[in-house]
């Protein structure tokens, strides 16, 4: 085998390595969530128990990343965000009550953009 054809297959394979490594990190930061709101790659996920919320940056592009939700009784809507930014962890909060509805917003210039609202049946 050639060292150019060795070159390619090193290529190929490190190409193909972190496709698949990026997806698996993905798919393992949703794995808690059952309801998920994304805006972009940002992503807010709401556990089963709908007692648990996290808020998620994954894009490095300087803006924070926010979720805002509402819950049972309560006509307020509460806040939480990812601190650390795209950093590896996520906002989390866990509210006495069970949330209701809950969005993802990103706090870039101008008015915030943000996910349409979801519910939490």
């Amino acid at each position: 085998m050639s060292l150019a054809r060795i070159g390619r297959l090193i290529l190929t394979t490190g190409a193909v390595t972190a496709v698949v490594a990026g997806m698996g990190t993905l798919a393992h930061a949703q794995s808690w969530a059952y309801w998920t709101a994304a805006e972009g790659s940002d992503y807010a996920g709401v556990r089963i128990d709908r007692k648990y919320i996290g808020a998620c940056d994954l894009e490095q592009d300087g803006n924070g990343v926010y979720a805002e939700y509402n819950v049972s009784g309560s006509s307020s809507t509460f806040r939480i965000g990812d601190g650390n930014g795209s950093q590896a962890g996520c906002g989390v909060a866990t509210p006495s009550r069970s949330i209701t509805r809950f969005r993802v917003c990103e706090d870039d210039t101008g008015s915030d953009t943000c996910s349409p609202w979801e519910p939490v049946p």
